[in-house]
Order: C-alpha cells, then structure tokens, then sequence
C-alpha cells in the first residue's frame, strides 16, 4: 500500500523514518571524526585550541544525533493507538541530562553550542 503525502499516515512509521535519517547522519558524522582524528595524530599537524574544540564539537553532534534516533525509536515502539506516548520511557534512550531535560519540557532553554574550555 502507497500512501500520499496527503493521507494521515501513522506517528510510529513517521518517528522511525526520522530516527532513520538521524542514524544515516550520526555514521556520517562518525565518518568524518575518524578521518578528523588520523590528521588530528600526524605530528605534522598543529591544531590550535580552536581546531581541537571544533573536534569535540563534532563529537558531540554525533552523540546527539545518535541519542535522538535513539529516542524517536522509542517513541515509536510505545506510541499508544491514540498517538500518546510515556516521554520517561523514551528518554530512557537519551544518555545525555542537557537534551533529555528539555526533551522531558523540563528546560526551555534551547540547546547552545559547547566549547570546549582547554586549560
């Protein structure tokens, strides 16, 4: 059966496609770290502490990207027929506090970009 984009079409399918996506771009991302980290070895190489930052930053996306494909999978296994869903449940899958307390609705202060500090 082929649906429109017109017709209503299931939370569950929508939320699984998405969290699809999300694991199409964590490996990408993944991807690009590994390839960062072998330039980031070569004694050739000099990073200052801005590039070494923007690494970590890349990890993090990839952290994120990974801990919400992890959440919207859950969300669509215990989606109930009347299209709610248990959050606390879904969260179990998100390691991250920052993320999980604003997915929860417990912090409305959007996600900032993090900079790692060196010392």
């Amino acid at each position: 059966m082929t649906l429109s984009n017109r017709e209503p079409q299931p939370l569950a399918v929508v939320n699984a496609r998405v969290a699809a996506e999300l694991r199409g771009l964590q490996d990408r991302v993944e991807r690009l770290e590994d390839t960062l980290e072998v330039l980031y070895q070569n004694p050739a190489v000099k990073l200052d502490a801005h590039s070494i930052g923007t690494l970590q930053d890349i990890d993090f996306l990839r952290q994120s990207i990974a801990a919400l494909s992890a959440y919207l999978e859950q969300l669509s296994v215990t989606a109930s027929t009347d299209g709610t869903v248990c959050v606390d449940d879904a969260l179990s899958a998100v390691p991250l506090r920052d993320m999980a307390a604003r997915l929860r609705g417990f912090d409305e202060t959007p996600a900032r970009p993090i900079h790692a500090e060196l010392f």
